[in-house]
């Protein structure tokens, strides 16, 4: 199953609704369809992290139940206009490496996890027009892909921290890099990875747990068409479970996300994992995972 935030037109509300994707490709409002089935304990005003709380505390059987009123459901929208799926409150942490390994001559990444913060005013919504802030200056994306949490994690073991997890997304971080280049002789990247509505997030969440994404699923990067970065699940440096754990140093809630990118994948023969990727103005940029979908932005010529 799939679900996403969307701006749905009238008589649906004004404020953006959670929709959810039934097998026809059609969105339907989500809250509507719990209400139908009489869905116990789901929340009453349809805020992202508390829908993802809720749908954590629901086993395979209750995720079903919804799955199957949704392939029920009459006059569906084809494409609304999709947002970034993310609480103005919540917060993406990503996880790289000491540097990128495709460009590391002994391989190894950080021996801890670390990396950055994103603000919720950095992302883009899907299929966005993005303007680069100062056309004058250099930018570059990697794809990544965004664990979000379905329950509260804060010091937890690797084991608890997949146990926490309620789906994935995808995202294009982009980086102001000369902004970057100056930063780094403070040690600091806030700057150069917060510039507002820069990175798209979405299109949809994918809700499934750790144990649903197999090790070989691939998150593939084109520029123009063109793919730039190819790299699997089992790639990553640092696991999924493991980075989750560490990040829940800083107390994840429901609806935070963790990224992992293509910084921290490993060069396997025939993928594609350069990073990070120049881009320009006037480029089209695909993050495309099989599960999740496809995040596609342009940036403004």
């Amino acid at each position: 199953m799939k679900i996403a935030l969307a701006a749905l037109p009238w008589p649906l509300l004004i404020e953006p609704r959670i929709v959810a994707q039934a097998d026809d490709g059609n969105w339907h409002d989500l809250q509507s369809v719990l209400s139908e089935i009489g869905a116990r304990n789901a929340p009453a005003d349809g805020a992202l992290p508390a829908t993802l709380a809720y749908l954590a505390t629901l086993g395979s059987a209750g995720r079903h139940r919804i799955e199957t009123a949704l392939r029920a459901c009459k006059n569906g929208i084809a494409s609304p206009a999709l947002l970034k799926p993310m609480d103005p409150l919540g917060k993406i942490l990503l996880t790289e490496g000491r540097v990128a390994r495709s460009r590391s001559n002994d391989q190894l990444p950080a021996k801890m996890v670390v990396g950055f913060s994103k603000f919720q005013s950095a992302l883009a919504d899907p299929g966005a027009q993005i303007r680069l802030p100062d056309r004058d200056a250099r930018y570059d994306v990697e794809a990544a892909l965004a664990v979000i949490l379905g329950k509260p994690a804060a010091r937890i073991s690797a084991g608890a921290a997949q146990r926490s997890i309620i789906g994935f997304t995808l995202m294009a971080e982009v980086t102001h890099r000369d902004m970057f280049d100056a930063e780094w002789r403070t040690s600091n990247s806030l700057f150069a990875k917060n510039c507002q509505g820069l990175s798209p997030l979405g299109p949809a969440i994918w809700i499934a747990g750790s144990k649903d994404l197999a090790p070989a699923t691939e998150i593939t990067l084109a520029v123009n068409g063109v793919m730039r970065q190819r790299f699997a699940v089992a790639d990553f440096a640092h696991g999924i479970g493991q980075a989750t754990k560490a990040w829940s140093r800083c107390v994840l809630e429901p609806g935070d996300m963790v990224a992992l990118g293509a910084a921290i994948a490993k060069p396997v023969p025939g993928n594609q994992v350069d990073s990070p990727i120049a881009i320009v103005a006037g480029d089209r940029i695909e993050v495309s995972c099989p599960p999740i979908g496809v995040l596609s932005a342009q940036f403004a010529a």
